[in-house]
């Protein structure tokens, strides 16, 4: 399973989750990877969980750096689902959102 923004916060919650849940193969990407604040740590949690965990780097909106990414994807565990956690919201409040 592949998380995009998976070191932030909405991306690390759903990995828990999903470790909790007996998924064992999680690759987690942001555009600073192992560099985010707190992603080793995270990797170290979801480990602790059971799960085999990969942190990369990467801006999925580069199709050059998203083909890389992918390419690293074992055959042995090939991805069923990319869920897309990434954002950022100016004012994060939802009724100011259109």
């Amino acid at each position: 399973m592949l998380i995009t923004g998976g070191t932030g916060t909405l991306g690390s919650l759903l990995a828990h989750h999903l470790a909790d849940q007996g998924h064992t193969h999680l690759h987690l990407t942001s555009r600073r990877g192992l560099q985010a604040e707190g992603a080793d740590q995270l990797r170290q949690e979801l480990t602790d969980l059971g799960a085999d965990v990969t942190v990369s780097a990467c801006d999925i909106a580069d199709a050059d750096q998203l083909a890389a990414l992918l390419e690293t994807v074992p055959h042995a565990h090939p991805l069923t689902a990319v869920i897309h956690t990434a954002g950022v919201v100016q004012d994060a409040t939802l009724g100011n959102l259109s």
